[in-house]
């Protein structure tokens, strides 16, 4: 881990931190609010105004204890709960789900809209269609009456 942090370029860091709030789609005041300083810090932060030995000794504690537990008022070293889970992963785990829920809702609601404009494109071609042959089936039948009352007067008329 030593050799991470050596090697670790703090402005490279910053741009990693503004991506990911921007992923997240936070502003830095956003992010500020939430954790409780001031816009300016993460602006700081994310331009690469950190030391590397406060990076180091993060991500050396943050390996073993969840940040939010360890800065918390009643943290207990000993309490074993403190070293099994990380409610900071758990919630960038959640923040990814939801947003890949959303977008699952939106594209299920975009396909329900194509499917029902085709379906409607669909109906309305084959309603015209069957009017057209019904508009055809009619005319022909009347033509087809037209001919045959002719023909009968025609008949009637040479009795007469």
């Amino acid at each position: 881990m030593n050799e991470l942090v050596e090697k670790l370029d703090v402005k490279v860091l910053g741009e990693r931190l503004q991506k990911v709030r921007q992923h997240l789609k936070m502003t830095q005041a956003d992010v500020a609010k939430e954790i409780g300083c001031a816009p300016l810090t993460i602006s700081r932060m994310e331009r690469g105004e950190i030391t590397t030995s406060t990076v180091a000794a993060l991500v050396f504690y943050s390996i073993s204890v969840d940040m939010n537990r360890l800065l918390s008022k009643n943290f207990d070293p000993d309490d074993d709960e403190n070293y099994e889970k990380n409610p900071a992963l758990q919630s960038h785990v959640k923040a990814r789900l939801q947003l890949l829920e959303q977008n699952s809702k939106d594209y299920i609601a975009n396909m329900q809209q194509d499917f029902k404009d085709n379906v409607k494109v669909i109906i309305e071609k084959h309603t015209e269609n069957m009017f057209q042959d019904l508009n055809k089936r009619m005319m022909e039948a009347t033509k087809q009456q037209s001919e045959d009352l002719l023909k009968s007067l025609e008949k009637t008329i040479e009795l007469l």
